[in-house]
């Protein structure tokens, strides 16, 4: 009997300690910590929103009745949307350039008109406006870009106006075409390209 009660001391004993050495954190071990880097990168970017309209068809632009008829008719002001434009960067430049409304496929007689010219201008993106007047003697003509100063996301306007002709003479007829183009970009890369 006594022999067993020593067994019965003995087990106590060893659960009594047990709590014991936990909480004096004698065999408790330190956390261990690791670090992993991470690395990534954004690259600069522009967008821009597509036109719409994609085209614009002004019709029969000359007078068909009056004392002007054959000459250039008033033709109003056009706008075309470019929503969603963005740099996610300081400093891009926009600028335009522009042809003029010329008659295609054919030579321009004596006595008419084969160009009208007009000014593309988008506001809204620098301090100043992109702007560009077309002339009848230049195929392209290539505007005053506008840059912003940060990074910037707008919706654009291209306000197409003040359609006019060298001289007031009669057009001449046919199919009359133009290329309007809006480039977005770091400024550097506009005075390299000629934008």
């Amino acid at each position: 009997m006594i022999l067993h009660r020593t067994c019965l001391v003995g087990l106590a004993a060893t659960a009594l300690l047990a709590p014991l050495a936990g909480a004096t954190g004698a065999w408790a071990q330190d956390p261990v910590q690791g670090t992993v880097g991470l690395d990534a990168q954004v690259a600069q970017v522009c967008v821009l929103g597509a036109p719409s309209p994609g085209a614009l068809a002004l019709g029969q632009i000359s007078e068909s009745s009056g004392a002007r008829v054959g000459r250039l008719a008033t033709i109003a002001n056009q706008s075309i949307q470019l929503p969603g434009t963005f740099c996610n960067y300081a400093g891009a430049a926009l600028a335009i350039s522009a042809s003029p409304l010329a008659v295609t496929g054919t030579t321009t007689q004596a006595g008419f008109v084969g160009s009208v010219d007009y000014t593309c201008t988008i506001s809204a993106w620098g301090a100043t406006s992109a702007t560009v007047r077309t002339s009848a003697g230049s195929t392209s003509g290539v505007g005053s870009p506008s840059t912003s100063s940060a990074p910037k996301e707008t919706d654009l306007t291209l306000v197409v106006s003040d359609f006019a002709t060298a001289s007031d003479s009669q057009l001449q007829p046919g199919s009359y075409l133009a290329l309007v183009t809006i480039t977005l970009g770091p400024d550097a890369g506009l005075a390299a390209s000629g934008s």
